[in-house]
């Protein structure tokens, strides 16, 4: 076998996208519309490749290009909770170090993310385990509503009715106006835990990009914001996605939205049909009151694999006296 790398181009862009719309790894995180929110909301410097055995696409790879010094690399795409190269079940993966060797012509450098373990025994090229990451899913086969509700404590049961008691109502939202109010919360909550915040022109592009698919639902009593959440959800799949939370921070401790939250989004993916809902990325921390929170809705912690791979010897050594490490053999190639 003979594998080939191509940048993504007008040419074979609906290659990409047949290739993610059929395979089982693939999410909405690796459209070519969410490549275009990346690119054009938050001006990333996008790369994506296919990976083609005799003209036929067996692996797609989204990154986005990086520089550390005088080296260039490839780097995951970031503010995606999916961004795992996907490969076929026919591609060989004792020739991944043949598919690393062709991107090596013009990058020292690579972020390699996958879950499959198996993956990361094949890499001949020196490399380092870049962070204890994966997805919190939860199976909806195995683990219903209703199993879930039986395993609550008789506090969270009255941590979640407080809410219907008080007046509080889940609503989906759509107008301008309730999404903006949905992001001043979301602001405000991720403030609070010191997170990263998102443009609000990156919510305005996900809705024109996703209009069927993006659900935001607020928990509100009058004028009382409890909370918000945006779900993404393709009608043409079996997984949906939780991705961006709203809290307003100045209500009384007496309530705990996110577990309203959880609720919702646990009952309303099972009542459309999904299979799997996705609490989003998570390190693997059993201490960790969101880890924990989480795993009281069922959800199971999925391991990314992740790494950074070192394509030349001059980045392996300049790497090496970076962090003060010692050398590791690289077998040949």
């Amino acid at each position: 076998m003979t594998y080939f790398i191509e940048t993504l181009s007008e040419s074979n862009v609906h290659q990409w996208e047949e290739f993610n719309d059929r395979s089982r790894e693939g999410t909405p995180f690796h459209s070519i519309r969410w490549k275009n929110i990346l690119e054009e909301v938050l001006k990333l410097k996008v790369r994506y490749y296919l990976i083609l055995d005799d003209g036929e696409v067996i692996g797609i790879c989204p990154f986005i290009e990086q520089s550390t010094g005088f080296f260039r690399g490839l780097n995951s795409i970031p503010h995606s909770e999916f961004n795992n190269v996907i490969l076929d079940d026919s591609f060989d993966m004792t020739h991944l170090n043949d598919v690393l060797s062709l991107f090596a012509k013009d990058y020292s450098f690579l972020h390699l993310n996958t879950y499959y373990p198996g993956v990361m025994d094949e890499i001949k090229h020196e490399n380092r385990i870049v962070e204890d990451t994966g997805n919190m899913m939860l199976d909806l086969n195995q683990r219903p509503p209703e199993v879930i509700w039986s395993s609550f404590s008789r506090n969270m049961r009255t941590n979640i009715r407080i809410f219907e008691k008080r007046g509080f109502k889940v609503q989906e939202v759509h107008q301008p106006s309730d999404i903006e109010l949905f992001y001043r919360y979301y602001v405000e909550n991720l403030t609070h835990i010191n997170g990263e915040i998102l443009p609000y022109s990156f919510f305005q592009k996900l809705v024109e990009l996703f209009p069927d698919e993006v659900r935001i639902a607020t928990l509100t009593s009058d004028d009382v914001f409890a909370g918000g959440w945006l779900t993404l959800a393709p009608r043409d799949r079996t997984t949906a996605y939780y991705q961006y939370l709203a809290l307003n921070r100045n209500l009384s401790n007496q309530y705990t939205p996110t577990y309203l939250v959880y609720w919702d989004l646990v009952n309303w993916a099972r009542d459309n049909g999904y299979e799997k809902l996705s609490f989003g990325r998570q390190k693997l921390d059993p201490d960790n009151p969101r880890f924990q929170t989480k795993a009281k809705f069922g959800a199971e912690h999925v391991p990314v694999n992740s790494k950074l791979i070192l394509l030349s010897k001059t980045a392996s050594l300049a790497y090496r006296v970076k962090k003060k490490l010692p050398p590791l053999p690289i077998r040949n190639l």
